[in-house]
């Protein structure tokens, strides 16, 4: 995607062909290359907004579209105008999704739309009602995936994603039944594994690689230790990869069968100078900040 505001050199979308023929000349890479648009030109103007142009930029180059602002009416209306135009079809992957109108869902379904939800960035930010839309996709029979949407004020891990969900979906359930004699339509801890694992794999046409662990698929693995104080004594074991476990309670893991973690700590990883590029790069930014704010005051002063 493209930067919403500021300066830059307006390379966007073009050099994609570049990345393409130079990084991803094929598409069995441990990254893949997809273009990210949003829903309507509201927040960034025409040029990000998806259409036939976008639509030909990823048709050409062969890869997925990951559309975001996709909420509320004008998402809807641009999902139902899509439709009419032949721009929709299992090549793009609809993020948050909450708010929309039963026409969109069924033209989304209709074409193979694949939806990511983003739970907590929903609720925390207040996108549209903030509330996840997992019935709705399961009503028009799509499984959808998990997304953090924003690290740098979320919780980036796939436990928290699980949880909230589920626990969200089932209070919806049960507010739903209250005061009937209708039994709460509850989702599972087994489903919201398979959303953020296989399913999720699925959004990003990724699942003939990675999701499951099944023959002539990458070893993409996670072992979780059941014995910890947090997950012991091992009954259930979806159960207690959703409802009990967390990041510490992995300790090894594979991408691609190469191990990337091991007896609890990371391989190939110095944790040293990762912190001081961290830092540097945050001081680095605050300084930048504070010319900001200082050349802003400097000139308002001026103008008194």
């Amino acid at each position: 995607m493209s930067p919403h505001f500021g300066d830059w050199d307006h390379q966007w979308p073009g050099d994609l062909a570049r990345l393409r023929s130079t990084y991803f000349s094929t598409d069995d890479q441990l990254v893949t290359l997809r273009l990210a648009a949003l829903a309507t030109p509201d927040i960034a103007g025409a040029g990000l907004a998806y259409g036939h142009d976008l639509a030909r930029v990823a048709a050409d180059l062969d890869i997925g579209v990951s559309l975001d602002v996709m909420f509320g009416a004008a998402a809807s209306e641009a999902i139902v105008r899509w439709e009419r135009q032949k721009l929709l079809g299992p090549h793009l992957e609809s993020i948050h999704s909450t708010a929309l109108s039963a026409d969109a869902w069924a033209a989304m379904r209709d074409a193979g739309v694949t939806v990511s939800l983003a739970p907590t960035s929903d609720m925390q930010i207040g996108l549209e009602d903030a509330v996840p839309p997992v019935d709705e996709a399961l009503a028009h029979g799509i499984r959808p995936g998990l997304s953090v949407d924003v690290e740098v004020a979320l919780a980036s891990d796939m436990f928290t994603q699980m949880r909230t969900l589920l626990a969200v979906q089932r209070m919806r359930a049960v507010h739903a039944a209250y005061g009937t004699n209708d039994e709460p339509v509850r989702i599972t801890t087994r489903d919201v594994l398979d959303f953020a694992t296989l399913s999720g794999a699925r959004t990003l046409r990724l699942d003939h690689t990675t999701g499951s662990i099944t023959p002539g698929k990458q070893a993409d693995l996670i072992v979780i230790d059941a014995e910890d104080l947090n997950t012991m004594p091992l009954h259930d074991p979806i159960g207690t990869i959703v409802l009990g476990a967390d990041r510490s309670n992995i300790t090894s893991g594979w991408v691609a069968g190469r191990v990337r973690k091991w007896a609890r700590h990371l391989v190939g990883v110095d944790l040293g100078d990762l912190h001081a590029q961290v830092h540097d790069s945050v001081d680095a930014i605050a300084e930048r900040l504070a010319g900001h704010q200082g050349n802003t005051v400097d000139a308002a002063e001026r103008a008194r």
